[in-house]
C-alpha cells in the first residue's frame, strides 16, 4: 500500500471517541469505537519528524511543545509526562552521561565504583536535587501548555536505576559476592524514586504510571536473580508509587520475560508491557487473568525498518492474539519507538487500529477482525 492510498483508507475509519474516553469506556467493559492503542515513548521519534534534533526537543521547552501540538493535530496523540526517564536518576547523582545531538542518552562513566562512596550519595535531598526540580519543572511547563491533557510520570525500576549508578558487570557480581550493600542501593533508589513521585503529586495531584525496568529481563538477570534481588524491591516500588500516586503503576521490561512470569503475577500492578521478544498469545493466556496486556509491535524490525504493509499486518496479528485478554489489551509497540520511524509507518500503526481494533471491548476479539474473518470465509467459499 502506498502512503497515499493509506491516507485515503484511513477516511473510512475515523475516530468518534477521544483518547481518554475510550479507556474509559473500554475499561469500564463498553463497546469503544477501535482499540485503545500506545506508542510508547515517541516524543524522540515525532520530534524527528517535525524536523527538529534530539538535542532541540531536550534542552528547549518551546520545542518540546511544538512536538506535543503538532503530534496531537497530526496524528491525534495527546498526553505529557514529567518523570524520571532510565537515566534521569543516575544523572541526579553523578554519574557521567553523554547526550548526543541525535539520539538515546547513555551512561558513560557510573559514579558508584566502591561502596564506600555510597553513604555520601545518600546524603543527596531528591527533592532539592537539580535534575529533579527541572525533570519537574519541564512537566509544570508543559502542563501550562496543555491543561486539557493528563501527565502520566514514568521512572525507571531498581535494578536498572542501580546498574546504572554501578556499572552492571559489578552489580551482577554483587549478587554473589556482595549481596548485603547491593540491596542497600536497591533500596536507596526505591526511596529516591518515591521521593520524586511525592513532588509529583504535590504538583500534579496524583497520576499514571509506568516503571520501565531492562535490566530485570531473564536475558541479563536470570530467574534466581530476579527473584533474590529484583522481584521484593519493585514490590517495594510499586507499593510506594501506588500510595504516593493514589493508583497502581503498570510495568514494562525489556527482553526476555516469560522465564520471570510466574513471580511476576505477583506484581500488583495494573498492566504489563509485553516485549516484542515473547509470544503475545502466551502472555495473553498467562498474564492476562490478572493484568491489562500492552504490545508488541516490533519497534524496530517493524516500526522503523518495515513499510507500511508490515506495520499493517503486524499490528493486525497482535490485535488478533492480544484482544481477548480477560483484562484488557492496548495495542502497543514493545519497546521505544526508534527514532527515524517514518510519519508513513505512525500513520499505519493508528490506521491498524482503527480498522482491526473497530467495535472493540475487552476480553473479546474486536468486530474489525471478526468481520474480517467473516469476508475470508465467504471469499473462500465463492
Amino acid at each position: 500500500m502506498t502512503y497515499e492510498e493509506l491516507k485515503k483508507e484511513m477516511e473510512k475509519y475515523p475516530e468518534t471517541m477521544s483518547a481518554g474516553e475510550r479507556m474509559q469506556k473500554y475499561a469500564a467493559g463498553e463497546t469503544v469505537d477501535h482499540i485503545p492503542f500506545s506508542l510508547q515513548s515517541n516524543e524522540e521519534a515525532m520530534a524527528n519528524i517535525f524536523g527538529y534534533t534530539t538535542a532541540q526537543w531536550r534542552n528547549d521547552v518551546k520545542v518540546h511543545i511544538d512536538v506535543i501540538k503538532r503530534r496531537q493535530e497530526e496524528f491525534n496523540i495527546g498526553g505529557l509526562a514529567s518523570g524520571l526517564r532510565l537515566r534521569t536518576m543516575a544523572q541526579a547523582v553523578g554519574s557521567e552521561i553523554y547526550f548526543p545531538e541525535v539520539g538515546i542518552d547513555r551512561v558513560i562513566k557510573p559514579v558508584l565504583t566502591d561502596y564506600s562512596m555510597l553513604p555520601e550519595l545518600m546524603k543527596d535531598n531528591p527533592k532539592k536535587n537539580p535534575v529533579f526540580l527541572a525533570v519537574l519543572q519541564r512537566g509544570i511547563d508543559l502542563k501550562m501548555a496543555f491543561p486539557e491533557m493528563g501527565i502520566a510520570m514514568p521512572v525507571a525500576g531498581p535494578f536498572t536505576n542501580a546498574s546504572l549508578i554501578r556499572p552492571v558487570e559489578m552489580i551482577l557480581r554483587d549478587t554473589v559476592r556482595n549481596p548485603e550493600k547491593l540491596n542497600d542501593l536497591l533500596k536507596w533508589t526505591v526511596d529516591y524514586t518515591v521521593a520524586y513521585a511525592e513532588m509529583f503529586a504535590d504538583e500534579f495531584g496524583g497520576g499514571g504510571c509506568t516503571i520501565c525496568d531492562p535490566i530485570s529481563c531473564a536475558d541479563i538477570l536470570g530467574k534466581r536473580n530476579y527473584k533474590k534481588f529484583s522481584h521484593p524491591w519493585l514490590e517495594y516500588l510499586i507499593e510506594g508509587l501506588t500510595q504516593t500516586l493514589g493508583k497502581k503503576p503498570g510495568i514494562h521490561i525489556c527482553g526476555k520475560t516469560s522465564p520471570l512470569w510466574d513471580e511476576m503475577l505477583k506484581l500488583k500492578v495494573s498492566s504489563f508491557s509485553v516485549d516484542n521478544m515473547e509470544n503475545l498469545a502466551d502472555a495473553r493466556d498467562k498474564m492476562g487473568p490478572v493484568f491489562g496486556l500492552v504490545g508488541n509491535v516490533a519497534p524496530v524490525d517493524v516500526m522503523l525498518n518495515g513499510t507500511i504493509d508490515d506495520v499493517i499486518e503486524t499490528c493486525k496479528q497482535c490485535i488478533i492474539n492480544g484482544s481477548e485478554a480477560e483484562n484488557g489489551y492496548t495495542l502497543g509497540t514493545g519497546c521505544q519507538v526508534p527514532i527515524g520511524t517514518s510519519r508513513e509507518n505512525f500513520d499505519a500503526f493508528i490506521f491498524a487500529a482503527r480498522k482491526y481494533g473497530r467495535g472493540a471491548r475487552k476480553g473479546m476479539l474486536p468486530l474489525g477482525i471478526v468481520e474480517e474473518a467473516a469476508q475470508e470465509v465467504v471469499m473462500n467459499k465463492a
